[in-house]
């Protein structure tokens, strides 16, 4: 807000606010990780048996039409389990893990493949975990209004001090970041029907904006 003193030395006085918006809106689109794991004896034939179901998988996801860029393998690790008793630490064998991370849109196809990779391949499943793109039509609408709001809110501003809101000076966007939460790794239970629903998630915008100031 303009201040006494900035008037008084020439200063062209300014206000500056932050807009913000929110849109519900479906997402179009979700994250699903599918874990495969086996144990063995010896590290290698524990990592075979991976490598086979993990090929399977490949195919079952070119089955559901699913394309290779939207997949993409997030880890594969191989490491000796144990127990520990009295006696001491005694080996169970070794453990293989290959995980892979698949984006998909339609909810019927997820439905699908997260019931034939528990049933067919023992997998683990986690997510699906819901998105809204960036090329989703309701960012740019967020954007708009939040706009809207913030020279709204700063021409009630300069009335509230019997001035006029002059020209936009700037205008720039919050840095906020997101960090995507990872789900539980769950099973679903074989020979069941899995009914997926996105339901809606909220776009949110917020843009910060200074505008000049016409005193008198």
């Amino acid at each position: 807000m303009p201040s006494d003193n900035a008037v008084a030395s020439g200063v062209r006085p300014t206000v500056t606010v932050m807009g913000e918006a929110a849109i519900r809106t479906e997402p179009d689109e979700a994250i699903v990780w599918i874990t495969l794991s086996t144990a063995d004896a010896s590290p290698g034939p524990a990592l075979a048996e991976v490598a086979k179901r993990s090929d399977a998988l490949a195919q079952m996801l070119d089955d559901l039409a699913i394309g290779r860029q939207d997949r993409s393998t997030t880890g594969v690790t191989v490491s000796e389990e144990f127990d520990h008793t009295q006696e001491g630490r005694r080996s169970l064998g070794h453990r293989a893990l290959a995980s892979m991370s698949v984006r998909l849109a339609d909810t019927d196809v997820i439905g699908r493949l997260i019931m034939r990779a528990t049933d067919e391949l023992d997998a683990r499943i986690g997510g699906p975990s819901w998105r809204i793109s960036t090329s989703n039509p309701a960012w740019l609408e967020a954007a708009t209004q939040a706009a809207v709001h913030a020279k709204a809110k700063a021409a009630a501003y300069a009335a509230g001090v019997d001035a006029r809101l002059g020209a936009l000076m700037s205008l720039s966007e919050p840095d906020h970041g997101r960090e995507l939460n990872r789900p539980l790794l769950f099973r679903a239970a074989a020979g069941t029907d899995l009914n997926v629903e996105a339901g809606e998630q909220e776009v949110v915008a917020t843009v910060n904006a200074t505008f000049a100031l016409e005193l008198g």
